[in-house]
């Protein structure tokens, strides 16, 4: 019985420490189950980081704006957030305005979906292999949820996204791997 109490103190201890990704369906394993805009991408097991699947977007003429996104609510007591992606780009012109890229932006929002503020955590032009990009935002103080967007952003090419995560800091490890902030 002993034995029995320490190993589940152990495995729950274990469960609550860990960091999780706080992204539903991050690899795209089962479509687009749980993303919105599907419409504007495409599921391709041909051109993938890991698992089976991966988003794409391409678009050839028209430099409009399409995207998918997911919206995270944001679990109390988080200090920070950090943001992971995978992401390949074929073709991806150059235009004029910056902002003109493919990117994954994430946006804070209030409970009542007002935006806060947007933080653009991975940008690519170009053509460039399967690159990883990470970005550790501070949640800001009235951010209740993050809109977590996927896009090629008013411009023409072709970009996949594999491998979407999003993890939690406290104040303690925020500041162990920002101690200029």
């Amino acid at each position: 019985m002993k034995t029995l109490f320490l190993f589940s103190f152990l495995f729950l201890t274990t469960i609550t420490n860990a960091q999780g990704n706080l992204v539903k369906n991050p690899g795209f394993e089962y479509e687009f189950v749980n993303w919105q805009g599907g419409e504007t991408a495409y599921i391709t097991p041909y051109d993938k980081k890991s698992g089976k699947n991966c988003a794409a977007i391409n678009q050839y003429v028209g430099a409009e704006w399409k995207a998918v996104d997911q919206i995270i609510n944001i679990p109390k007591n988080i200090y920070a957030l950090e943001f992971s992606i995978w992401i390949k780009s074929e073709s991806i012109e150059e235009q004029k305005e910056a902002y003109k890229a493919g990117a994954a932006i994430a946006e804070f929002t209030t409970s009542s979906d007002k935006k806060i503020t947007a933080e653009t955590f991975a940008q690519v032009k170009g053509t460039t292999d399967w690159t990883n990009y990470k970005k550790i935002v501070k949640v800001p103080a009235d951010a209740k949820k993050v809109r977590i967007m996927l896009a090629l952003a008013q411009t023409n090419g072709t970009i996949y996204f594999d491998d979407v995560k999003v993890t939690t800091l406290s104040e303690e490890e925020f500041l162990k791997q920002n101690p200029e902030k």
